[in-house]
C-alpha cells in the first residue's frame, strides 16, 4: 500500500501542500482539447503557456503569456499550421521562445512565438520535421545538447532530429508496437520508453541499441516512465491486470524486476509522473482524477515514500508544471502545475513547503537546471555526454550558473535545415552536412552557432562563448525575477489604495 511507512519516516516535504490560484489568476474560457490520447495536453515554460485546443478540420493550440489571464475571447490568437489534431507539446528548454508540436498529420513543426504572445493566427512554422509514415503522439527535447529533439509514432519508430540541420539523425527501430511514454536521461545519453507490448525499455539513441528491456506493468491501459534526474531510477505508472493503478522504481541497468511496485487505487485513468531532482520528489497526475499525489525518492528499501495529497473539486484533464528556476523561492514554493480542467479552465497550482521564517531557505533549493546548453548538437552527435548546466538559488534570486566543464571547440550553423527525413539514418563526423541556407534562425547567438577561426586558439574562444551565453542567462533569470517583484509590489499598492478610497 502506498501508506505504508506514512507515520514513522519523517521528510521535510511531508507536509507540502497545495494551493490553487484564485479565479481571475487562472486562464478561463479555453476550448481545450477532448482528444482520448494520454498526453499532458499542455506545456509550460518562464513566458508562456501552451494549450492543444478542440479544433475542427486542422490542429491548434493556444499559446499565451504567463501573465495574461482571465477569461479569453472564443477569437483569441491561435498556432494553426497542423492539418490534424495536435498530440504533443514541448517548450525548448534552451529558448523560451521556440515550441515544438506534434500531430495525426504525421508531422514535426517547430514554431517561433514573439515576446508578448501572438496578435494573429500563426500558421507559418519555422520548420516542419516529415519522415513518419503515421501519427506523432510524443517529442521530447533533449536535455542537454542544444538543438536535438526526439519524436515517437505509431508506425513504432523514434526519429532523432537535428533541428539547425534539419535532418533525422537517427532512426531508433525498437518497438514492435506503438510507444506509450519516452523519457531523456539526466545526461541525455539514454532514452527510456514503454510500449504496447508492455515491456520497459532503456535505448542508446547513437547506437540504435537496446540496453536493457523488461516487463513493465502488465494491464492493457498505457504506462508512463521518466528518468528520476541524477539519481539515474526509473519511474513508471501503469495498471495491474485488474486494472488496479500501480507504480513502480527500476535500476535501468537491470530491469527484470523492479526495486519497489506498489498499487495505488482502482481508478481508470493513465497516470502523469513529474520528477523534481531538486526535492526528489515524484508527483502523479492522474487523469480524470482530482487528486494529486506525491512521493519521495531515495536510495534506501523501500525507495518510494508516499508523502501526501492536493485535493481539489475538479477533475484534471492534463497539466504541465513551470520549471523549477521560476517558481517563488521566497514564500518556499518547490512546484507549480497548471491544471487543466475539463470545463475549459487552466488552473496554476503552487505546492508549498510550510516554514514560519521569512528567510531563503536554503535547504529546501539545491541547484537547478538553468536553461543553457551543455553541448551543442554537433557534440553531442560525435558521442559526448555533459550532466545538466545548473544554477543555485540565493536569498537575491538566482545566482551564478555552474558549468558542468567546457566542450571542444562547435562547429555549426544557427539555421534550419529543409526538414526531411534524411535516407542516411546513421551520423557521421566526416559529412559535410545539408544546405543550412533554407530557414535562418533569428536569435542571440549561441555556442552552436558560432564558427572559429585559425587565428584564435579554439577551445578558449568556445569557452568565452559559452560564459557568455551563460552570462546573459542568468541576466535573463534575475529580470525575471525583479518583474515578477515589481508585479507583487503594484498589486499590493492597488489593493491599499482600494482601502483607502
Amino acid at each position: 500500500s502506498i501508506m505504508a511507512g506514512r507515520f514513522v519516516r519523517s521528510s521535510k516535504y511531508r507536509h507540502v501542500f497545495g494551493t490553487p490560484y484564485k479565479k481571475d489568476k487562472c486562464y478561463d474560457n479555453i476550448r481545450i482539447t477532448k482528444s482520448p490520447w494520454e498526453s499532458n495536453m499542455c506545456d509550460v515554460n518562464s513566458k508562456f503557456l501552451a494549450v492543444v485546443l478542440e479544433s475542427q478540420g486542422g490542429g491548434a493550440f493556444l499559446v499565451t503569456p504567463l501573465d495574461k489571464t482571465g477569461r479569453f475571447d472564443i477569437n483569441y490568437p491561435k498556432v494553426c499550421g497542423h492539418t490534424s489534431l495536435v498530440m504533443d507539446l514541448a517548450w525548448n528548454p534552451f529558448d523560451d521562445n521556440m515550441i515544438a508540436s506534434s500531430s495525426e498529420d504525421c508531422t514535426v513543426k517547430i514554431w517561433e512565438i514573439p515576446d508578448g504572445g501572438l496578435s494573429e493566427n500563426l500558421t507559418e512554422s519555422k520548420l516542419t520535421l516529415e519522415g513518419h509514415q503515421k501519427k506523432v503522439g510524443i517529442i521530447a527535447w533533449h536535455p542537454t545538447a542544444e538543438g536535438i529533439l526526439a519524436s515517437a509514432s505509431f508506425d513504432t519508430l523514434i526519429v532523432i532530429w537535428n533541428i539547425f540541420s534539419g535532418e533525422a539523425v537517427f532512426e531508433l527501430e525498437c518497438h514492435p508496437d506503438s510507444l506509450f511514454s519516452m523519457s531523456w536521461s539526466f545526461d541525455g545519453s539514454l532514452i527510456a520508453t514503454t510500449c504496447k507490448d508492455k515491456k520497459l525499455r532503456v535505448i542508446d539513441p547513437r547506437k540504435g541499441e537496446v540496453i536493457s528491456e523488461g516487463d513493465c506493468h502488465v494491464g492493457n491501459k498505457p504506462s508512463k516512465v521518466v528518468f528520476c534526474g541524477s539519481t539515474n531510477k526509473l519511474f513508471t505508472t501503469g495498471f495491474t491486470r485488474s486494472s488496479e493503478r500501480q507504480y513502480a522504481l527500476w535500476k535501468p541497468t537491470d530491469l527484470s524486476k523492479p526495486l519497489t511496485m506498489e498499487n495505488i487505487d482502482s481508478a481508470s485513468g493513465t497516470s502523469f509522473i513529474f520528477y523534481d531532482d531538486g526535492t526528489k520528489m515524484a508527483y502523479i497526475v492522474g487523469k480524470g482524477d482530482t487528486v494529486i499525489r506525491y512521493f519521495e525518492v531515495n536510495e534506501e528499501s523501500p525507495y518510494v515514500h508516499f508523502l501526501n495529497m492536493y485535493q481539489s473539486n475538479a477533475t484534471q484533464r492534463g497539466c504541465g508544471i513551470l520549471p523549477k528556476r521560476f517558481v517563488n523561492f521566497r514564500e518556499c514554493e518547490v512546484m507549480r502545475f497548471y491544471k487543466l480542467h475539463a470545463k475549459g479552465m487552466v488552473e496554476p497550482v503552487s505546492m508549498t513547503v510550510p516554514r514560519k521564517s521569512g528567510m531563503f531557505q536554503e535547504d529546501i533549493y539545491p541547484p537547478c537546471f538553468a536553461g543553457v546548453p551543455a553541448l551543442s548538437a554537433d557534440e553531442w552527435l560525435a558521442g559526448a555526454n555533459k550532466n545538466p548546466v545548473l544554477v543555485p538559488f540565493t536569498k537575491d534570486g538566482l545566482g551564478t550558473i555552474i558549468s558542468p566543464g567546457v566542450s571542444s571547440p562547435i562547429k555549426s550553423s544557427g539555421s534550419f535545415g529543409s526538414g526531411h527525413l534524411s535516407k542516411q539514418s546513421s551520423y557521421s563526423s566526416n559529412s559535410s552536412g545539408p544546405d543550412h541556407t533554407s530557414i535562418p534562425l533569428q536569435r542571440e547567438p549561441s555556442p552552436a552557432s558560432i564558427t572559429t577561426s585559425g587565428d584564435f586558439d579554439n577551445s578558449k574562444l568556445s569557452d568565452e562563448n559559452r560564459q557568455l551565453r551563460n552570462e546573459i542567462q542568468t541576466l535573463k533569470s534575475e529580470n525575471e525575477t525583479l518583474k515578477a517583484e515589481l508585479k507583487e509590489k503594484k498589486e499590493v499598492i492597488r489593493k491599499v489604495r482600494q482601502l483607502v478610497i
